[in-house]
């Protein structure tokens, strides 16, 4: 990752770019994942790659397809880079979930970054991540 706002693009942004139902957010995702995805500057976590899979295919008015969701996920292992987390990595989350009052998933996704170097959150759910003093979070369908 190069330049000033590298980071991890979260499951909401993913799922934005990818659900029309919320045609302003769907444009600000598809220009903001497109651009990241083009300078190079974004990471995703295997979480989210997994939790985008679940909501795009059972959750969205129209889910779309598995196989299409497999070859969107295999789309952006071209395009953005991909963190992973080990049981290590678990147990920094549970830490994290102590002291910062976060929720689980976000204490994980936050304790990938950690161990990957990765200070910035695109998200629209700032709230939470920013309960974690060392994680910048920007909202980018503002």
């Amino acid at each position: 990752m190069t330049g000033a706002e590298a980071g991890l693009i979260d499951s909401n942004i993913l799922v934005y770019a990818f659900d029309e139902h919320d045609e302003e957010k769907h444009g600000k995702a598809m220009r903001f994942l497109s651009g990241k995805a083009a300078d190079g500057n974004a990471v995703v976590s295997a979480q989210n790659l997994a939790e985008f899979h679940s909501i795009v295919t059972t959750k969205l008015r129209k889910p779309i397809k598995a196989e299409a969701s497999r070859e969107i996920i295999s789309g952006f292992s071209g395009t953005i880079g991909t963190i992973h987390y080990n049981a290590d990595t678990v147990v920094k989350a549970i830490e994290l979930q102590a002291a910062y009052k976060a929720p689980f998933w976000d204490a994980l996704i936050a304790a990938t970054m950690l161990e990957n170097g990765v200070k910035t959150i695109f998200t629209e759910n700032t709230a939470d991540f920013r309960k974690i003093p060392f994680i910048k979070a920007v909202n980018p369908l503002k």
